[in-house]
């Protein structure tokens, strides 16, 4: 235990030996670094003194040893002063003068007094742990206030200049030297002054504290030299000649040093440049805002504000960070360039390569537009001729109604001239009747309302020779470039022989269909009388004969109802006998209708309507066709699986049935076919039955009630067909 108690002021004072030269052989020429020196060998010799102390046989080498230690402790108080106001660069002044001089010729006076008189040690007794401890004297208390009071100055100036420093790195380092001071000031006040007012004296004093105080000051004082390391290692007379403006800053860009060059550039002193942040000098403009022109490949330039009028001087800016061994950054060396010369040369060079370009430019131009010119008419004339020699009649029209462009075929078919046309409209031009002139105008009117196009049937229009003449007229809309509709422009089109050739064959159809029912009905009679006549005398191959001759009767009858249906459907003559009808009664007769044929092929058949749907308002007849057609074509397509015919009301004014198989399917290329005349699916089972006029004419029933017809199908996985009927208004039985 004696022996620790022995030892650790001797390794305090060891550690804070080596400690203070290693720093002062990184630059002995630094004031910092020789101040913390002072400070190491101050905290040695009080760490030596007690050693003494403790190790003394008598009192008189304690005496000794005490005096000894008096040297460290009065000194070390206003050496650190003296250091605070280095790292915290508090600049001279009177005060500082005066607190430094105070701090020590006080040091001076107590270490004398020590030295000659019994004032501050009265006396020495024995020690429990081992060696001497002292007596106070009248001015022992007096001398520890002293060495405290000066401490926690330098403790007040680190913490002042702490708050107002205007960088990261200072505050570091004057961080790290404030809880340095902090370490032996509370040390001490606990064993050196608390503990001893209550009679108890521990075995260490703050000397236990020193070697921590002198490695967290070392780290402080080695970053401050850092900056000033890098300007000694450049040399201060090679930076001073260099023409080009030289800062040096720490990490967080404030300016440490800098050249005369770079005073006269920035208009400011080199010293109120120390401590000002670089970004506050330089900044990055667009060249747009700067005189010159950029070098090729540039868009932005630095520009260094002269404080004597916040002048704005282009520069070029080049950067060096400064790093530790480590790899750290700790701050930069940043030259400077003046670049108004430059630019005045560059922006020079580039107008007289700007007339030249320009005048290179306005030649290339002029011959430009000559050929564009010759170009657009060639190209105008070329369209003109190709849209004057279309053998349709074809219009363009302002928003007014006004003829801008007719081209020969309408001069020809009205034998009048275009200046008898452009600049009228129809009404002043006299070429459409006035009932289909109001056809034209509501289409024109749709154009330019929804700036698509439109087609309107104009009906039977006589010509110059009193024939009449059916004509359709395409319109489409000429818009300007924000999408506004400029201009119509209307196609005609003579359907005269397409409406001849359709009643024709419309009257071919009602004949045929009429003259076939006529044998067809008689021999349908007589098959009946022939099959009552030899039910059970006929053999099987007899009967299988016969068998033939019913379906195919049964085929005729039905091609020629579908013949008859599609020429009234086609004339507009379907009647249709409209009344509420039920429709789950219809539904579940369709399904029990083709019965026998689901269960000879293995099928099943669901039937799904909404609980209290409500009636359809339709023709019950025509439903059932409706459903006849589509439960047909299920069943003929269909192999495995089955059918599902589904009923439902989704809230609006209609019904929507549903016919779905697991059939075969439909290709895509095939679904918008389907639904016209003699059209059937191809390569499926079954398809060479029948005539293909089953989806066009349910189609057209169920448009015909004022609903739609749709079909959801892929190939090999089934089809699915939605129809929609108008379902019966709220009130109404």
């Amino acid at each position: 235990m004696n022996t620790v108690y022995e030892l650790i002021p001797l390794v305090a004072m060891a550690v804070n030996l080596l400690v203070g030269a290693y720093v002062i052989s990184r630059d002995p020429e630094g004031l910092a670094n020789r101040l913390f020196l002072g400070v190491t060998i101050a905290l040695s010799l009080w760490g030596f003194g007690e050693f003494i102390m403790r190790t003394a046989s008598t009192s008189g080498q304690a005496l000794w040893g005490a005096r000894i230690g008096s040297l460290g402790w009065c000194l070390v108080a206003p050496i650190f002063l003296h250091l605070a106001f280095v790292l915290a660069e508090a600049g001279p002044s009177a005060w500082r003068r005066g607190a430094l001089l105070a701090s020590y010729s006080l040091g001076a006076v107590f270490t004398i007094v020590t030295w000659t008189s019994d004032l501050v040690f009265r006396d020495f007794v024995t020690y429990s742990f081992g060696g001497y401890r002292e007596v106070a004297g009248v001015l022992r208390l007096s001398s520890k206030v002293f060495v405290a009071t000066v401490f926690l100055t330098g403790v007040a100036v680190l913490a002042y200049h702490f708050h107002a420093a205007a960088s990261r790195e200072k505050r570091v380092r004057l961080g790290w030297t404030l809880a340095a001071s902090l370490v032996p000031i509370v040390t001490g006040l606990v064993t050196d002054v608390l503990l001893p007012e209550f009679g108890v004296h521990p075995p260490v004093s703050s000397q236990v504290a020193t070697p921590v105080m002198a490695l967290m000051t070392a780290y402080a004082v080695t970053r401050y030299d850092m900056m000033r390391t890098v300007m000694a290692s450049l040399g201060p007379s090679t930076i001073d000649k260099i023409a080009e403006a030289v800062f040096v800053t720490d990490a967080d860009g404030i300016i440490e040093s800098a050249n005369p060059a770079a005073a006269l550039l920035s208009g400011r002193g080199a010293a109120d440049l120390v401590n000002t942040g670089i970004k506050d000098l330089l900044t990055e403009t667009p060249w747009s805002s700067t005189p010159g022109i950029a070098p090729t490949g540039q868009e932005r330039i630095w520009c260094l504000f002269n404080g004597a009028g916040r002048e704005r001087i282009p520069v070029a800016v080049s950067t060096e960070s400064v790093r530790k061994r480590s790899g750290m950054t700790v701050g930069s060396v940043v030259v400077v360039q003046d670049m108004r010369e430059t630019l005045e040369l560059v922006q020079a060079e580039h107008e007289a390569s700007a007339a030249v370009v320009a005048a290179e430019v306005e030649r290339g131009r002029a011959e430009t537009l000559k050929r564009s010119h010759d170009e657009l008419l060639r190209v105008s004339s070329f369209l003109e001729s190709v849209i004057d020699n279309i053998t349709e009649p074809l219009s363009i029209k302002d928003l007014e109604g006004r003829y801008v462009f007719v081209n020969r075929s309408i001069c020809e078919a009205s034998r009048r001239s275009r200046e008898d046309i452009i600049g009228k409209t129809s009404e002043e031009a006299g070429l459409i009747p006035p009932d289909v002139i109001q056809v034209i105008r509501r289409a024109e009117d749709e154009v330019i309302a929804s700036g698509s196009s439109a087609v309107a049937e104009l009906g039977g229009i006589p010509d110059v020779d009193g024939e009449l003449n059916f004509w359709n007229l395409r319109l489409a809309p000429l818009k300007d470039r924000n999408g506004h509709v400029e201009y119509i422009v209307s196609i005609a089109s003579d359907v005269t022989e397409e409406k001849r050739l359709d009643k024709a064959r419309l009257d071919f159809i009602r004949v045929a269909a009429h003259e076939l029912r006529t044998p067809l009905t008689s021999l349908k009679l007589g098959f009946e009388m022939l099959a009552r006549e030899t039910r059970g005398a006929l053999d099987e191959e007899q009967q299988r004969s016969l068998d033939v001759l019913s379906l195919s009767i049964e085929r005729l009858s039905s091609l020629a109802r579908n013949l008859l249906d599609l020429a009234s459907m086609d004339a507009g003559l379907l009647a249709l006998n409209q009344q509420p009808v039920e429709m789950g009664p219809l539904v579940n007769e369709a399904a029990a209708l083709f019965s026998g044929t689901l269960a000879s092929k293995g099928l099943y058949c669901e039937v799904a309507v909404d609980e209290g749907l409500r009636p359809a308002y339709a023709d019950a007849s025509r439903l059932a066709q409706v459903l006849y057609n589509l439960m047909s074509n299920a069943v003929k397509y269909t192999e495995t699986g089955g059918i599902v015919i589904s009923a439902r009301d989704p809230g609006d004014d209609f019904l929507e049935i549903c016919v779905a198989d697991t059939g075969v399917g439909i290709s895509p290329a095939e679904r918008d076919s389907i639904f016209t005349s003699f059209v059937k699916v191809r390569d499926a089972s079954g398809s060479r039955e029948g005539t293909g006029l089953g989806l066009s004419i349910t189609k057209a029933i169920v448009e015909a009630h004022g609903g739609s017809l749709r079909v959801e199908s892929e190939p090999g996985q089934g089809s699915s067909f939605y129809f929609t009927v108008r379902a019966v208004e709220p009130g109404r039985r």
